[in-house]
């Protein structure tokens, strides 16, 4: 991958949109990038009560939704509170993918086909002035930093920084790749974006953790484009050093996520489990249960770091992974009949999971705890059960614009989250606990991909950060 600075069009540009890649990603709070310039010890950002924000003059509170509309290269960024267009903005091409960075301040534009990744600045920002932050809101806007590679294809973001994986391609040879970086790289704080370069291609899948990255291997003589096995890479100024490749195998490798301690990596026969204490890294698996189908497997996860539970996705149903307990254990939960399910996660502070399918039925579920006897002890188990159910339209699919679906971005900054209607050209916000429609914003345009950006709710006002 290379980057560089561009001024970019503003022309209309088509796009074929991908099977693989989407609109979601989960924060979860690890280490801060290696990669990231480091502005606030860790005195600072644990002062208690001396911590305080100045946010007086903070209009757009409740966040800024990035909307992209399908073969336009132009992205319309809204103020949620307002309910109103901010700025229309240029990309090069059309983008397919739409994700949030690790502090939500900007937006990582996919176009995959084109083999470029670019950004947008929110203009919400958090910046830290000794023992407390100032609360900034600018104009949207783009900026400099570009990526290019062949076939960029997954973006994972967590505290511990930023990784987009490209597949590279195997009719032209050209290999795979992972960056490394944070939104210090995007702001031009710092140019240190640190590259892995394979020796073959492959559709594979990387987490960054601070100054480690753990990223897949493909054996180039495979009749697979997945990946089979895991490795642990060192950055080192610009480049990665591999110190480990785990003794786990994972056939058929696809989907990863993690949390405090643990990442987790799906694969044909069950989930590989790497566990980090300090610098030491081992590995474990998690074997599919009896119950799954002949072909079945898990291919997406989702984690968060205030939970230790891992969400699961396995032909359209829902599991809780349980890392230490080395099971899969069925959610109650289930995909409208012949639909397909088109987003699930957890919410900001890790207390809600939320699903979305493309019938357009919103779940929001809630976990709680109880006890339960095992060999004669009581073990605290967690549980998850559906708290409301809701219907995002009333409207027949068949008016669904072609290529479109409902798109869903959890908010940051509140228990809500925010889901397009591309029927009824709107965005609709929908409270976690009550599961009520609150708020609905009319658009100029047909929704397509959504991302929440904005100022996080801080953990001295929540008790929980993401």
């Amino acid at each position: 991958m290379i980057f560089r600075a561009k001024v970019l069009a503003a022309a209309v540009s088509a796009i074929l949109l991908s099977a693989c890649g989407g609109t979601d990603h989960q924060v979860t709070k690890t280490q801060q990038a290696v990669s990231s310039d480091e502005s606030v010890t860790e005195d600072e950002n644990t002062a208690g009560e001396e911590t305080h924000d100045h946010d007086e003059e903070i209009k757009d509170v409740a966040g800024r939704l990035l909307v992209t509309s399908s073969e336009s290269n132009v992205v319309n960024i809204y103020s949620a509170a307002e309910q109103s267009l901010i700025e229309s903005v240029g990309l090069t091409y059309a983008p397919q993918y739409a994700y949030g960075s690790e502090n939500h301040r900007y937006a990582i534009l996919v176009q995959r086909e084109q083999g470029m990744v670019e950004f947008v600045d929110s203009g919400l920002y958090r910046e830290a002035h000794g023992d407390h932050f100032h609360n900034h809101e600018d104009a949207p806007g783009n900026v400099s930093l570009q990526l290019t590679s062949t076939k960029p294809t997954h973006v994972t973001v967590n505290e511990g920084g930023i990784a987009v994986f490209s597949d590279g391609d195997a009719d032209t040879q050209q290999t795979a790749s992972v960056a490394m970086f944070g939104e210090a790289q995007i702001s031009g704080e710092s140019s240190q974006v640190v590259k892995l370069n394979y020796s073959t291609h492959m559709h594979g899948a990387a987490q960054a953790r601070g100054e480690y990255l753990i990223s897949t291997l493909r054996d180039s003589e495979s009749d697979s484009v997945l990946p089979s096995q895991i490795a642990l890479y060192h950055a080192h100024d610009d480049h990665f050093d591999q110190e480990q490749v785990f003794n786990v195998t994972c056939p058929a490798l696809h989907g990863s996520a993690q949390n405090d301690t643990t990442v987790a990596f799906g694969c044909g026969d069950g989930v590989a489990i790497i566990t980090q204490q300090g610098e030491s890294f081992s590995a474990t698996k998690v074997a599919n249960p009896e119950s799954f189908a002949e072909g079945m497997r898990v291919g997406a996860l989702k984690g968060h770091h205030e939970q230790e539970q891992f969400i699961a996705s396995a032909s359209n149903q829902l599991f809780m992974l349980h890392p230490e307990d080395g099971e899969l254990e069925a959610l109650e939960w289930q995909v409208t009949e012949n639909h397909r399910l088109s987003y699930f996660g957890f919410s900001h502070d890790g207390e809600h999971i939320v699903t979305l399918d493309s019938a357009g039925k919103l779940s929001i579920l809630s976990g709680h705890e109880h006890e339960a006897e095992q060999n004669g002890e009581h073990q605290g188990e967690h549980h998850w059960e559906v708290a409301h159910e809701v219907t995002i339209t009333d409207a027949d699919l068949v008016n669904m614009p072609e290529d479109h679906g409902f798109s869903l971005a959890p908010s940051y900054a509140e228990d809500a989250v925010f889901v397009t209607d591309p029927i009824a050209k709107q965005i609709k916000k929908y409270d976690l606990e009550t599961g009520e429609l609150v708020q609905t914003i009319e658009l100029d345009v047909i929704p397509n991909k959504l991302v929440w950006l904005g100022i996080a709710k801080s953990e001295e006002g929540h008790h929980h950060d993401d």
